[in-house]
């Protein structure tokens, strides 16, 4: 078992509903982009669209940008978010 706290920003927050979240899964996951495939095959619909277009986002672990395959870990804090732009 693993639990992550989830934060979504911008459109997911739109898309999915929430901006935080307790995560509970019931396999160990090793990345960001694994707890995607699980979402994905567990839940559907949003997630899989999320995994489709992963690279259109970034993703944060104990707030620090991370990649998609960085190691993740029991409790720590998963944030998704798009690209920041400036101008």
């Amino acid at each position: 078992m693993m639990n992550l706290k989830l934060l979504l920003f911008a459109n997911l927050r739109e898309k999915f509903g929430f901006s935080q979240k307790d995560i509970h899964l019931p396999e160990v996951i090793d990345s960001p982009e694994s707890f995607l495939f699980l979402m994905a095959r567990e839940s559907g619909g949003d997630w899989k669209e999320l995994l489709k277009d992963q690279s259109l986002y970034r993703v944060a672990i104990n707030q620090n940008l991370s990649s998609w395959t960085d190691a993740l870990e029991n409790g720590d804090e998963l944030a998704i978010f798009p690209p920041i732009t400036g101008g």
